[in-house]
């Protein structure tokens, strides 16, 4: 099905649809050494892809609803939900550099997790990361999300298939955290990392944003 891109709004954190504007941003939250790090991101990036990315995600799409984050009439992230059937979908998300730490990639979160269960009527929405990024967990966590799971070489990952955590929510379920987060940070390392090799930062002229 294809999936319309509505405006979903808390009190000051804007999800649109992704615009020629945000080149920029897009471009710089993928160069970032944490989004290399944690997601595929190519490392040959170039503004070019960011544009090419906007072209594909800024418009209603098969199967996905992709939107940009607007806080303060800047840019400030990527969040997207896709249709995986019977019921299900999974959630990804990349905030910019520059927004991070402050909360606003739970608000997005919140949104769009709203979106699914109570206007597309999904029953569950999962989330899943390479195995030790808290940083990624974090959001979905203070929407409800339980503690993830590990699969062994769950995710593809830089030409190697890597440990992978997995996470989903149901519809009925409350929508805020199950365990506090110091209990999270106590459990989680107990979960069996990943053999994920940390990758230098891209040059400056390249990059390229998750999707």
């Amino acid at each position: 099905m294809v999936l319309e891109i509505p405006r979903l709004q808390d009190e000051s954190l804007l999800l649109r649809p992704h615009t020629v504007a945000d080149a920029d941003g897009v471009l710089q939250r993928s160069r970032d050494p944490l989004t290399i790090e944690w997601t595929t991101v190519p490392l040959d990036y170039t503004r070019e892809m960011a544009l090419n990315y906007i072209a594909a995600v800024g418009v209603p799409q098969q199967d996905r609803v992709a939107w940009a984050m607007e806080y303060a009439g800047s840019y400030a992230g990527s969040i997207d939900l896709r249709w995986q059937g019977a019921g299900t979908g999974g959630l990804g998300f990349v905030t910019a550099t520059e927004f991070r730490g402050q909360g606003l990639m739970s608000r997005a979160v919140r949104l769009a997790v709203a979106f699914a269960f109570d206007t597309l009527g999904w029953e569950r929405v999962n989330w899943t990361s390479n195995v030790g990024n808290l940083g990624s967990y974090k959001p979905v966590w203070r929407n409800g999300f339980p503690l993830p799971v590990a699969v062994p070489r769950m995710l593809a990952h830089r030409g190697q298939m890597v440990d992978g955590w997995f996470s989903e929510l149901e519809a009925e379920a409350a929508r805020t955290p199950r365990i506090l987060w110091s209990d999270c940070l106590r459990l989680l390392p107990d979960v069996p990392q990943a053999d994920v090799p940390r990758v230098p930062p891209p040059p400056p002229d390249s990059g390229r944003p998750p999707g």
